[in-house]
């Protein structure tokens, strides 16, 4: 009866889990954000087709996020309640990644092939960091690194 026990102690544990990296992020209407976020951002990107927000954490406070694509690439704009912009996100070309980067992924994965790739900034262009989704081993994980390659968060997708 132990080891049945185990199993299902281990099991919901690693459903907590799963569920709590998942709660950081929920989608919205255009309706449920904030007036000062869709204000801002309209303002910013007056031509923006096809948004789609998210509500999630940043920093240990409520964040909103607007997403679109355009000319091929994904842009992503992080704001807080007050439509202050903290962060942008938009997608490079994996083969634009810096060599510390590419580096530590390699030895931190290497059977590893980069799949997507994006470069986080903050609101004046100054990049933070990178976060690259990769396949490896038949798993699917995205690590978010800084621009010295440091690995600062991996999840599993």
């Amino acid at each position: 009866m132990k080891p049945y026990y185990l199993i299902t102690t281990i099991f919901a544990a690693f459903m907590a889990t799963v569920g709590q990296a998942n709660a950081e992020e929920k989608a919205l209407s255009k309706h449920e954000v904030p007036k000062a976020v869709i204000e801002a951002f309209e303002k910013a990107h007056p031509n923006a087709k096809g948004v789609k927000f998210e509500e999630e954490t940043f920093e240990g406070k409520k964040a909103y996020e607007a997403e679109y694509k355009e000319h091929g690439k994904e842009y992503e704009f992080l704001y807080g309640a007050d439509g202050v912009l903290l962060q942008t996100e938009e997608t490079i070309d994996a083969k634009t990644l810096p060599q510390p980067v590419v580096e530590a992924i390699s030895k931190a994965y290497p059977k590893a092939t980069i799949k997507e790739a994006e470069k986080v900034m903050k609101p004046d262009g100054t990049v933070t960091g990178y976060e690259v989704e990769i396949r490896t081993e038949g798993k699917k994980l995205e690590i978010e690194l800084d621009t010295s390659g440091k690995i600062l968060k991996t999840e599993r997708e």
